[in-house]
């Protein structure tokens, strides 16, 4: 009977951890689905603001479209009535100026090559050796000890 007690008692206990070991895993479950869903909405970007920046894109093409036309169509009637065609070739252009990214300042300096004549020279587009030389040849010292940037700095100010 002692033993029938013991038995009772140790299949509680263990039924009693293994109730807990099933908690305990039930919410780190719930805990990793929380994290992954976490994560999924960081990784994911929101579409809909895409979506509605495209559609204001497409709009204002097909509105500039219709103004172009409209213009062209315009211009053809009153170029015959003797006018001119200006606003014609400035209305087509203003719907390119918002999709065409503005292009690169280029810093350029006049360089006196070996043969005399003077040529421009794109500074950024040089190597840090190129710099280097050019530097030596506007009277810089200490060229190894700068920088690509102070380089052109230096060269811009000689």
């Amino acid at each position: 009977m002692a033993d029938q007690k013991k038995l009772k008692k140790s299949a509680a206990k263990a039924y009693d951890k293994a109730e807990d070991a099933v908690t305990d895993a039930r919410a780190a479950v719930a805990e990793a689905k929380r994290r992954a869903k976490k994560l999924a909405k960081k990784s994911r970007p929101s579409v809909k603001p895409l979506e509605n920046a495209l559609d204001d894109a497409t709009s204002g093409l097909k509105d500039a479209k219709k103004t172009a036309k409209g213009a062209v169509q315009g211009s053809t009637g009153s170029a015959s009535n003797g006018s001119s065609s200006s606003t014609s070739s400035a209305t087509p252009a203003e719907p390119r100026s918002i999709y065409t990214p503005p292009l690169p300042e280029v810093d350029e300096t006049t360089v006196q090559l070996s043969d005399g004549h003077d040529a421009h020279v794109d500074l950024h587009a040089q190597t840090l050796v190129a710099l280097r030389a050019l530097a030596r040849t506007k009277g810089i010292t200490n060229v190894s000890r700068h920088t690509k940037a102070t380089l052109i700095e230096k060269i811009e100010q000689a």
